[in-house]
């Protein structure tokens, strides 16, 4: 059974990771994440000491929804070199889901100038086990090169898909990610 503070910790995140994502983390403040949660000033600082943790607390949230969307994308695939592929479909499937809003991830990014910002080491952690995704399903797929070989070509696929990322955001058409899956496509055949 959830009890009462537990389930209004979880409304208040709730409340929180929707206005980050729709609004920005920056322009979000802390009265209107009460007021639509419908939460007590005490009640919201006794369950988040300040509007960073909340924001931390949405981004380890967020890593674990989305990093279960790509599974449940890319799980289904036969072979490495068709995860490879699927996270390039699994990216113009999210895009159009959220309507181009683009990654939680980066948009906070972008907000937070700080380099030393917690928030900031949290995205990083993120971008960083995807990067690792990435590499070592192309070490499954290209079983005859070197590590350093695997993971050069690893790390482009994943600045491939992070700058398609940013255009389909931009440019909200589909060319940006039918150019990076065919240079996808022509990686995975090398």
């Amino acid at each position: 059974m959830t009890t009462k503070s537990h389930s209004k910790r979880d409304e208040i995140l709730e409340v929180a990771s929707r206005l980050f994502y729709e609004q920005g983390y920056n322009a979000t403040g802390i009265k209107q994440i009460i007021e639509e949660a419908g939460a007590a000033k005490g009640t919201f600082y006794s369950h988040f000491k300040s509007k960073e943790e909340l924001g931390l607390a949405w981004l380890k949230a967020r890593h674990i929804t989305w990093n279960q969307w790509l599974s449940d994308a890319i799980d289904q695939k036969n072979s490495a070199g068709e995860k490879l592929l699927g996270i390039f479909d699994f990216l113009g499937d999210w895009m159009v889901d959220c309507d181009y809003r683009g990654c939680a991830f980066l948009n906070t990014l972008c907000e937070l100038p700080n380099s030393g910002a917690p928030l900031r080491k949290e995205i990083s952690s993120h971008k960083s086990e995807l990067h690792k995704l990435i590499q070592t399903l192309v070490a499954e797929h290209h079983r005859k090169l070197t590590k350093k070989q695997t993971d050069a070509i690893g790390t482009v696929l994943f600045l491939l898909f992070e700058g398609t990322l940013v255009e389909l955001q931009n440019f909200r058409e589909p060319w940006p990610l039918v150019e990076a899956r065919k240079q996808a496509e022509s990686m995975l055949k090398t």
